[in-house]
């Protein structure tokens, strides 16, 4: 392909994610590199012209979104800032040290704020982090055998009084992906029991085709490609058509390694538009997600970042659509 071919393949291919915008070829030239900010708005109060176009306003049309959930589509630190605390609490009392400082540290965990950070609570699976705490004691002078008693008895899976915030209206976003008949799939770090009570207490079952929990047989710690491309092939669909959506570089350099169609970034989470660069397009929360793929007619503003790694795989998308048609045409 040519460099002009391409150039225009590129222009159109982002054209078309963003509801029909284009920029002026001389601005993506100097720009893509960076990441663009574009607004993505309902115009059709102010142009006619655009009131009258019947171009499609979505991305592709996914047959999975695969999502993360703690940050997600949950709110991360109402859930898990007590946890860290009651965990700190427990183990004090089990060791007669005051432990909090350091395990605090260890989950990311900034007790003045209440928040969570980037790190390994927000990051890797239980059994991962269990195997972190059992170090952490051995350093305290704990006998390996000691630690590992520690553990079993101060470790809990899940908050003992789960706090579950949503980032979304989850039950209508799920049903509004369910009447395009796109698959729903949840892979997290979390274990399979808080991830299950989560899913209960929402009444989410019954949306959901598949779930991957950090502490099944068959899981791999993300970023690892693995449990995306497991997905995929239990549902029998093709990578090129999966989505992953998630808060941190964990959720999108594992979508971007498996080759999935399109890696979403949202902010709802740990993460922030420097940790994502890895996504294709980073957006502010799993509303925005479903709303550009399932093309809801809002008059909301949209704010969407499509970075460099993303308008080249929306030019090559673009390229191959063009291809496909010219071939149906011949």
């Amino acid at each position: 392909m040519s460099v002009r071919r391409g150039t225009r393949a590129l222009i159109a291919g982002s054209s078309r994610l963003l509801g029909g915008q284009s920029f002026p070829r001389s601005h993506m030239m100097l720009q893509k590199l960076q990441p663009v900010s574009v607004v993505k708005r309902k115009m059709a109060e102010f142009s006619p012209s655009i009131s009258e176009s019947n171009l499609t306003s979505a991305i592709f049309q996914p047959a999975v979104v695969i999502f993360d959930k703690d940050g997600t589509l949950v709110c991360f630190h109402t859930m898990w800032n007590s946890w860290c605390e009651e965990l700190a609490k427990r183990m004090t009392a089990e060791t007669s040290k005051d432990m909090a400082s350091d395990v605090y540290e260890l989950m990311g965990y900034d007790c003045q704020t209440k928040k969570i950070g980037m790190g390994m609570l927000a990051e890797k699976t239980h059994p991962y982090i269990k195997e972190k705490v059992v170090e952490m004691l051995v350093k305290q002078g704990f006998h390996e055998w000691e630690a590992k008693k520690v553990l079993e008895k101060t470790w809990k899976d899940t908050p003992e009084n789960m706090q579950i915030k949503m980032t979304g209206n989850l039950r209508d976003l799920f049903s509004r992906l369910r009447e395009k008949n796109i698959k729903i799939a949840i892979c997290t770090s979390d274990s399979r029991e808080g991830t299950l009570e989560f899913l209960e207490r929402l009444q989410l079952e019954e949306f959901v085709d598949i779930i991957v929990c950090g502490d099944d047989k068959i899981s791999k710690s993300k970023p690892d490609p693995h449990n995306a491309i497991y997905i995929c092939n239990e549902l029998n669909v093709d990578l090129s058509e999966a989505i992953m959506v998630g808060d941190t570089p964990a959720d999108t350099i594992m979508g971007q390694a498996a080759n999935l169609g399109l890696t979403i970034g949202v902010l709802t989470g740990v993460g922030t538009h420097e940790d994502l660069t890895h996504a294709d397009l980073i957006v502010n929360s799993v509303s925005e997600v479903v709303d550009l793929i399932t093309k809801k007619d809002t008059k909301d503003f949209h704010s969407v970042t499509v970075t460099s790694r993303g308008l080249c795989k929306i030019a090559e998308r673009s390229s191959l659509q063009t291809m496909r048609a010219t071939e149906v045409k011949i």
